[in-house]
């Protein structure tokens, strides 16, 4: 599995403002942070864990999420 994708959605890093909203909407840890000085973004965790709920892509006010094609 890529560092940036579950099996049901992608991540595009670069539209990520580090507003977090995508880490506590997600139920099963999924999502994670990538806090080093002036490097902040979201970073999948547990891609593995993934259900498919949509709630990161719902949730994103910046488009990071996109579905798994």
């Amino acid at each position: 599995m890529k560092k940036d994708s579950t099996g049901y959605m992608s991540i595009n890093t670069h539209n990520c403002t580090a507003c977090w909203k995508c880490i506590d909407a997600c139920p099963k840890q999924v999502i994670g942070k990538i806090v080093v000085l002036w490097h902040k973004h979201i970073k999948i965790k547990n891609g593995e864990n993934c259900i498919n709920c949509k709630k990161c892509i719902q949730t994103c006010p910046n488009g990071v999420f996109a579905e798994a094609s």
